[in-house]
């Protein structure tokens, strides 16, 4: 056996320890008392999925964008008795470590070497980004999961193209991988329908452009037509048909080209989605440093990219299909976040479609860093040894950066995940002693997601308020966290001298407006 297989189990061990303590820091830092937007949104769409019975319920607040996360978490729930918020909360962030497994196998199967392939994880599990997409309580950790078992099914196929019944069923596998992404979410399912078909048009391009590339292109395009038609075929089927409550998202993303048209055609600037980043931290030096590795793994992977590709163009060849598939993969990908930079000026689709679609990028991104760091000559020993430190105090402080960045940490982050227990406590005592009375509750959407992910069913009613409190708000919530929020991110709490305190847990207070005498 070569060093290189060799070493996998013990390599994946620890890979998979890493992100075990990823996940567990994740839920220790804020005692497990966490929750933010979409993690509340989904908490509440697993229980309307339980409560109906159904998995596409037409309610507001039923996911819109898919069902597989939902069943999945009410089966977790219905067999083991856990809570949702348990789960969402405690459960899922360790889960999440298991993706190392997929996400090796296919590093593996791309550059053909364990060893890159190990190196490719550990940089994918550096990138806060991605870490906060898999740890949060949202579908992106089981659309990773499927995304890149398809893709390592995909590409392992043509190993085994010659034995029939092996070749039948990885398609067929690769085919159900496809359809878990699309019915866990259909966008991240046209994300990688609009890839395929990137990426057969950059092998046609090929082919028909540089002759070093011919025979490699030709391959893909045989691997990737019947991919892409199948996948097409699959989302067709699935928005048509099995799932109607996506038809106001695709009405949404259909109208995203004319809103590019009226913003070049009137001149203006748009929304703009990078406002409210450097508010969200302590100062932009604090930004910076924790987005350092974003901003390497996006930098380094982009200038490999752009070498091996002049590589080929002047005479070289791909060293095998998979270096080819990750080359057309990586520009494929890179070319979606290109295009969220201009539908995130829009507003569309919450205006963060440039966010969700890096944390994908980033999955093709390390395997791209990883393949060039193999490239770099060993050195003498003594070369080799300062390498290695210099490695490990890198690796020691992204992985602190990224776990920082990716819980949201306090100590640097304005928009915080934590909330108390007296703070929910005084939420579900307003909204069940006075239902439908707005209640302000502080400067962020911060304890409105805490209570979709531990009571819900109000994502969607006229109760709550922030920032500016509202002229018919009747209830003011006060707790240290809030005041401490308010004062960082330079938002005045409101004006309580005309209230009467109605609630007080000792640490959590709520005050309502006193009632406007009758007119003389």
């Amino acid at each position: 056996m070569a060093d290189d297989d060799r070493r996998t189990p013990n390599e994946l061990v620890a890979l998979v320890g890493l992100a075990i303590l990823a996940g567990v820091y994740f839920v220790l830092r804020p005692g497990s008392l966490w929750a933010e937007t979409d993690s509340g949104l989904m908490a509440q769409a697993i229980r309307v999925v339980m409560n109906r019975a159904q998995l596409a319920p037409i309610t507001p607040d039923a996911y819109y964008n898919g069902f597989g996360y939902q069943a999945v978490a009410m089966a977790i729930v219905t067999y083991t008795g856990v809570s949702i918020q348990t789960l969402q909360q405690e459960i899922f962030p360790v889960v999440s470590a298991l993706l190392v497994l997929p996400a090796w196998a296919l590093y593996r199967e791309l550059t053909g070497s364990a060893r890159i392939a190990t190196l490719a994880v550990l940089v994918l599990l550096l990138v806060p980004e991605h870490l906060f997409a898999v740890l949060r309580g949202s579908h992106e950790r089981l659309d990773r999961a499927f995304l890149m078992t398809a893709l390592w099914l995909l590409i392992r196929s043509t190993r085994v193209r010659s034995e029939p019944r092996q070749y039948i069923a990885h398609v067929a596998l690769v085919l159900v991988m496809t359809w878990g992404l699309i019915a866990t979410n259909a966008l991240f399912g046209m994300s990688l329908v609009a890839a395929l078909l990137t990426a057969l048009v950059l092998s046609w391009l090929a082919r028909l452009l540089v002759p070093g590339l011919r025979d490699v292109a030709t391959k893909s395009i045989r691997l990737l037509g019947w991919t892409s038609a199948a996948s097409a075929l699959l989302l067709f089927i699935f928005v048509v048909f099995v799932y109607p409550p996506i038809l106001p998202t695709l009405r949404e993303i259909g109208a995203i080209p004319e809103s590019l048209i009226n913003l070049v055609l009137q001149g203006g600037g748009g929304f703009d989605p990078y406002a409210g980043i450097l508010a969200a931290w302590v100062s932009p030096t604090a930004y910076l440093l924790l987005s350092l590795t974003d901003f390497v793994v996006l930098g380094a992977s982009a200038i490999f990219w752009l070498w091996l590709g002049w590589r080929w163009l002047r005479g070289g060849r791909p060293e095998s299909l998979g270096v080819w598939m990750l080359w057309l993969f990586f520009a494929a990908f890179a070319a979606q976040g290109a295009a969220s930079i201009l539908s995130d000026r829009t507003g569309s689709l919450a205006a963060n479609v440039q966010y969700r679609a890096f944390a994908v990028f980033a999955a093709l991104a390390a395997p791209m860093v990883a393949l060039a760091l193999s490239r770099w000559p060993p050195g003498p020993r003594l070369v080799r040894l300062a390498v290695a430190g210099v490695a490990a105090v890198v690796v020691a402080g992204a992985s602190v950066g990224a776990l920082v960045k990716s819980t949201l940490d306090p100590t640097v982050s304005n928009k915080w995940i934590f909330y108390t227990a007296p703070e929910l406590e005084g939420i579900v005592w307003v909204t069940s002693r006075w239902p439908g009375m707005r209640l302000w509750v502080g400067p962020d959407d911060r304890l409105i997601a805490a209570y979709e992910m531990v009571v819900g069913g109000l994502s969607h009613a006229d109760v709550w308020d922030l920032q500016d409190p509202e002229p018919d708000t009747q209830f003011f919530m006060v707790s240290e966290a809030i005041r401490e929020q308010s004062q960082r991110v330079d938002e005045a709490m409101p004006p309580l001298a005309s209230t009467n305190l109605v609630y007080d847990n000792g640490e959590v207070q709520v005050d309502r407006l006193r009632a406007s005498p009758p007119p003389s």
